[in-house]
């Protein structure tokens, strides 16, 4: 794939960055380094082999039916899959590119009609609070990197927007399952081209994408299967928490949550001496904050109930926008609260 797209810069501050991706693609190597999401094991770099990512990007240009000649905005930087991802589309799918800063108000720089877009969740959020009818201009809009919330959700629906949201990881090359959140059936992924899924006896998923070179991989996240090519994802296993017997899944403690908190937050687990773990409620905030403890006994269960919640100025996060869960814990607490 020798295409070399067009590319107009809003944020002409990223031309060495893209120059790079584009250097090294173009070089006579088979292989992109990129470092991992962290989905299948510790973060770790990881060599990806280009006609692997040539086929992950056919699969989305089929998917989205993108044409030779529409543009897609990039807002997600290269050091990411996500955003080398979208530059191997662009010179696949013989696309325009037009390049904005990698912030959370990103979209807002963008005036110009798109067709394709992928963001994280923070940009959506963003966009959505500031400018909605921004969104109008963007064609088909991919959203991944975080779980979005029900809050979220609600308010896509509410818009009728052309949303969509992703699952995949970088071992992946970027997403193998995709759902639209304004199918009817909005929870559940769908896979992509020749790609399949199955259990093993944890519940955790493994991918089967023999066109993407993974014949079998294994993830850590725990999903319904519903055939053995849709999904609804439940959490992740390793996040899950056993207190006191009970497996909490924080992921579905934190959903409920979000009728009550439009912070960033999450649930986590730490050593207890009478339970082994308990789960406790971190929230970003630089303000005070609180919880009415007759709300919360109305939306968990009497053992999902965090024993605390602890303020946390500024949350730690990935290249790729992800919260840290472990080193925010780690950050000096503003508050807590004990339960």
């Amino acid at each position: 794939m020798h295409f070399l797209p067009e590319i107009i810069y809003i944020d002409e501050g990223r031309k060495t960055e893209i120059q790079e991706f584009l250097d090294e693609w173009f070089d006579t190597g088979e292989t992109v380094q990129a470092n991992s999401s962290g989905s299948t094991g510790s973060p770790k770099k990881i060599v990806l082999q280009k006609k692997y990512m040539i086929a992950s990007a056919k699969n989305t240009i089929a998917y989205f039916e993108l044409l030779p000649g529409q543009s897609i905005y990039l807002s997600l930087s290269t050091a990411t899959i996500a955003g080398k991802m979208m530059l191997v589309r662009a010179i696949v799918g013989q696309l325009k590119v037009v390049v904005g800063p990698v912030s959370s108000d990103s979209l807002l720089h963008c005036a110009s009609p798109i067709d394709f877009t992928a963001i994280v969740p923070l940009q959506l959020e963003q966009v959505l609070k500031v400018d909605p009818i921004r969104l109008n201009t963007f064609g088909k809009v991919l959203v991944g990197g975080a779980p979005l919330s029900d809050q979220l959700i609600h308010t896509i629906i509410a818009a009728k927007l052309s949303i969509y949201q992703s699952y995949g990881m970088t071992e992946t090359m970027s997403h193998v399952a995709i759902r639209n959140i304004n199918e009817f059936n909005r929870l559940i992924y769908k896979a992509l081209n020749n790609i399949t899924f199955s259990l093993n006896l944890s519940n955790e998923l493994i991918i089967h994408a023999p066109d993407l070179g993974l014949p079998e991989l294994k993830t850590n996240d725990i999903v319904d299967l519903h055939s053995p090519t849709s999904f609804t994802w439940l959490g992740r296993s390793d996040f899950i928490i056993n207190s006191g017997g009970k497996k909490l899944s924080p992921e579905t403690i934190e959903k409920k949550l979000s009728q009550l908190i439009d912070l960033p937050y999450f649930i986590y687990g730490i050593p207890d001496q009478t339970l082994g773990s308990k789960a406790i409620l971190i929230v970003e905030s630089r303000t005070e904050f609180s919880l009415d403890k007759a709300k919360l006994t109305q939306l968990l269960e009497k053992y999902e109930l965090p024993k605390a919640i602890i303020r946390i100025e500024q949350f730690i996060r990935t290249e790729s926008n992800k919260i840290d869960r472990h080193l925010t814990y780690l950050c000096p607490h503003v508050a807590e609260t004990v339960f």
